[in-house]
């Protein structure tokens, strides 16, 4: 008697592993680039340097940061394990060397691997890998990667901070890259699959027929011939979503900087800088359960009134706002915009995810990288026009409802070509 056909589940799907990777190294991404490459007062006073010649650094980070599409182009071609387990090398041995470096062109020069690095295993590679992983929970898994970054800012940050204080700047360097050679190495080596394909799993542990052969499987790495929808760069650049998520990404970026520089004004303190963290750690796994289940559009209109609120609070509080205002403008803002990198990376996912992801997406860093540059120029101008800080505000509202229509039209623009 022949037993009838049943879906089989994989017991464990492996795709949780690749998240948790992803969670690690957005994590430690976060935790090293922010406390020991730049502004560490250690190398600046060991060196002799001005502060004005320690910006070089940030300088040198965001020009190595726009190497993102050819990090990009690199994960499409050699895969995920060559690229994240090379970049993490680079980040030990440049930490390594930085210790012991003895003048400033050795540390300079010694920061290239490790900011190179630092790109290798960031936000390109992680939403590349999870793209192919999950489909129906992208949103979920790119919030709960990028929890990994916020809870670096809130931990490892101090942490590391607190060690070169304690050990001074040489020990930590070096300490920081022995634990990355031990730890993050052993496992982007290890972890990381292409696709679920190569485990024998679908996307999001999805059941398998077993009456299914596996050369039916649905495979992103297919031909152009051979499957119409697989986006090439080309093909990209000259699509209509491909700019209007450029105009989205660049407006919520230069929004989030001009009111991390302008906006605040005295509400950014450390304090409420940390609560703002907190609130898009929780935030950004909210975030991307809803707009798995509510839809991208839906869901960051939710966050976009949620941060319109927060930013309401700021604009209609009176002169000496109590701790409970602020607290709640914080809580308010944190929230609202977490709503931003899951929706917009799982958008990125939807559209153009396949053999070519990684370098689309590389190319979509960049009007981010702008925005972020652009924003506080456009701050001070509106502030020296209006003499106002309520005038800075409303320049925020209008960038952040930009970011919603971007997301907006693109929907409208799927549903208009069948997606």
């Amino acid at each position: 008697m022949l037993r009838p056909e049943v879906p089989f589940r994989p017991v464990s799907f492996y795709g949780h592993a690749i998240l948790f990777l992803c969670f690690l190294n957005m994590f430690m991404m976060v935790g090293i680039g922010n406390s020991t490459i730049f502004f560490s007062t250690g190398p600046v006073d060991a060196f002799g340097w001005s502060r004005g010649v320690a910006t070089i650094l940030v300088l040198i980070n965001g020009v190595l940061h726009t190497a993102a599409p050819l990090m990009g182009w690199c994960y499409d071609r050699f895969g995920p394990r060559i690229v994240m387990s090379l970049g993490a090398i680079a980040i030990g041995i440049g930490l390594v060397l930085s210790g012991q470096s003895t003048s400033l062109s050795q540390f300079l020069f010694y920061g290239f691997p490790t900011s190179l690095g630092l790109v290798c295993i960031g936000a390109v590679t992680t939403t590349a890998l999870l793209s192919h992983w999950f489909r129906e929970r992208i949103a979920t898994a790119i919030g709960i990667a990028t929890m990994g970054l916020h809870l670096g800012i809130l931990f490892a940050v101090p942490v590391v901070e607190n060690l070169i204080s304690a050990l001074e700047w040489r020990t930590t360097y070096t300490l920081i890259g022995v634990v990355t050679l031990v730890l993050l190495v052993p496992l982007n080596v290890l972890l990381p699959k292409r696709r679920p394909q190569d485990v024998g799993q679908l996307p999001d542990g999805r059941p398998i027929e077993i009456a299914e052969p596996m050369a039916r499987v649905d495979d992103d790495f297919q031909s152009k011939s051979e499957d119409p929808n697989v986006w090439t760069l080309k093909e990209a650049v000259i699509s209509i979503p491909f700019w209007v998520i450029t105009t989205g990404l660049c407006a919520s970026a230069a929004g989030l900087s001009l009111m991390q520089v302008h906006g605040a004004g005295g509400v950014a303190a450390t304090h409420y800088l940390r609560l703002i963290s907190l609130t898009r750690c929780v935030g950004s796994g909210l975030w991307g359960v809803a707009s798995d289940r509510l839809g991208r559009n839906r869901a960051y209109a939710l966050g976009t009134l949620v941060t319109l609120g927060g930013i309401g609070l700021i604009l209609a509080s009176p002169s000496n706002p109590s701790t409970w205002w602020l607290d709640a403008f914080a809580l308010l803002y944190g929230l609202g915009t977490s709503a931003n990198t899951p929706t917009y990376g799982a958008m990125i996912a939807d559209i153009f995810g396949g053999k070519n992801i990684g370098v689309i997406l590389g190319f979509l860093q960049i009007p981010s990288l702008i925005g972020a540059a652009f924003g506080p120029v456009l701050g001070g101008v509106v502030y020296d026009t209006t003499d106002s800080n309520a005038g800075v505000l409303v320049a925020v509202v209008l960038l952040f409802s930009v970011a919603y229509l971007c997301i907006q039209c693109t929907m409208q623009y799927r549903q208009r070509q069948g997606h």
